[in-house]
Order: structure tokens, then C-alpha cells, then sequence
């Protein structure tokens, strides 16, 4: 999931617009780049012995955010129910309480980082 902002940008300096979109010429770099940075990206994946922190910090900043708040708030904006409505208040409620638990899981995971940091060493999992 973290790594098709990079895939994008990889195929996009490696493809041939001219050519078709599964021709050889278009395949072959996206399979290469693609598994070198799958390759990369496991390789500091492993490196890393507080992948589960990094995870909890990853989760708490993007994926509560981009999954419990932001479609609230996108919601009461485009579809403007009117502010008397259940549906409203609702969504507001929704993204009011995940973004305080948004915060504390945040906080919560940079300490959990600073109390396991005097124990870190790369490759310690392995």
C-alpha cells in the first residue's frame, strides 16, 4: 500500500507512452522496478526491530484520520445536511471522537518509540 505513490512514479519515468500498456517494453521496467522496491522496502522493513511501533504511529496518524474523520467531514460538506439533522450531528460526533483517539493513539505510540528506543538494534527480530 505504502509503496504505489513510488510505483507510480517509477513507471512513470520508465514507461514508453507510445508503446501499449502490457507490451514488452512497458512490462519488463515495471516488473524490475516494482520487485526492487518491494525488495528495498522489506529490506527496511526488516532492518527496522520497531516495525510495530512505527506500524501503531503510521495507524494513528493515517489510518484513523483517513478512515474514521475525514469521510464525516467530507460528507457534511458535500452533502450539506442541515445542522438540525441527526445525520449532521452524527457525523460530526463520529469525527469529533476518533480525532481525540487519533491524538492519544499518536501520543501513545511516540512514547511507546522513546521507552523501546534504548533497545533497538537492526535486524533484531531475525
Amino acid at each position: 500500500v505504502y509503496l504505489q505513490p513510488t510505483n507510480e512514479i517509477l513507471e512513470r519515468k520508465l514507461a514508453d507512452p507510445n508503446s501499449g500498456q502490457f507490451s514488452m517494453r512497458n512490462v519488463i521496467p515495471r516488473v524490475i522496478a516494482r520487485s526492487l522496491a518491494a525488495i528495498f522496502a522489506t529490506l527496511i522493513a526488516a532492518m527496522l526491530p520497531f516495525f510495530g511501533d512505527i506500524n501503531a504511529l503510521i495507524g494513528a496518524f493515517g489510518f484513523i484520520p483517513l478512515d474514521f474523520v475525514l469521510p464525516m467531514i467530507f460528507y457534511n460538506v458535500t452533502f450539506m445536511p442541515s445542522k438540525k439533522s441527526t445525520l449532521f450531528w452524527l457525523n460530526t460526533i463520529i469525527a469529533a471522537v476518533f480525532s481525540a483517539i487519533g491524538v492519544i493513539a499518536l501520543v501513545s505510540a511516540v512514547r511507546q518509540i522513546i521507552l523501546d528506543a534504548h533497545t533497538y538494534r537492526l535486524f533484531a527480530n531475525l
